[in-house]
């Protein structure tokens, strides 16, 4: 609207009979393709110093909705991982069943829950009760091979393995849990093992962990999608906390 108004002033400026190409033609003609030119041109300035940029204010824009997306994507994670301590702070009731009974029941529901409901807010609140349930359960199970199940085909298997190792962490499964992370299909799992690695270098202290698994935790933050904020910001936060023991890597 902008351009085909300022090209109707310049045609009636035009027309009449004693009018001339003047300054004031140049300038409306040039308001006529300012919109078009951002493309091309980083800013232009006109005669009597109006100055029109574009790129810098793009980039402005741009940086402006990638910071408020991050700081909604870490204010998800934070209130997720409240609501999952919240819930597994209680006791766990199980109604005569045994722990690895239930434990069972819940990797079932877990899968089925993926099958069958789409992604969004409520299937993610679901497997949030699921994984505080395992959060809670796991501890007691007598035997339960973690090292089988962070390789296992079964998302709710591997998802009882985090649990396991963010309830009761390990440094012996560090490195098959970031192997296991790095690997990891389903976002959600994928967050919840990010978490149960940070839990694990809490137990075992920043400086006792190999190089080779730091280099495998930042092959893997290449691998993760920019959309993905929340993860991003985890890893991004395990693998400052190296450096910062270590000095730098």
């Amino acid at each position: 609207m902008i351009s085909l108004g300022a090209i109707g002033l310049t045609v009636v400026h035009l027309v009449e009979p004693d009018m001339k190409i003047d300054g004031a033609t140049l300038v409306l003609a040039a308001i006529a393709v300012v919109p078009w030119l951002g493309d091309l041109f980083e800013s232009i300035e006109l005669p009597g110093g109006a100055k029109f940029q574009y790129r810098k204010l793009e980039e402005r824009l741009e940086a402006a909705e990638e910071r408020a997306e991050e700081v909604r994507q870490a204010v998800n994670g934070a209130s997720r991982q409240a609501r999952v301590a919240l819930v597994a702070s209680g006791t766990e009731s199980l109604h005569g069943e045994s722990a690895e009974e239930v434990v069972r029941r819940l990797q079932d529901e877990f899968t089925d829950l993926r099958r069958r409901m789409p992604s969004g807010p409520e299937r993610t609140y679901r497997q949030e009760l699921i994984l505080a349930a395992l959060v809670r359960l796991t501890p007691q199970l007598e035997e339960f091979d973690i090292a089988a199940a962070l390789v296992s085909a079964d998302g709710g298997t591997r998802l009882t393995a985090y649990a396991r190792l963010y309830a009761c962490p390990e440094g012996e499964f560090l490195p098959a849990l970031v192997e296991a992370a790095a690997e990891e299909v389903l976002p959600f799992a994928q967050f919840w093992a990010l978490h149960a690695i940070a839990a694990v270098i809490d137990a075992v202290g920043p400086d006792s962990v190999q190089l080779a698994t730091v280099r495998r935790l930042r092959a893997c933050l290449a691998r993760i999608p920019q959309t993905a904020v929340d993860r991003i910001q985890s890893l991004r936060t395990i693998l400052g906390r190296l450096e910062d023991a270590v000095g730098g890597l």
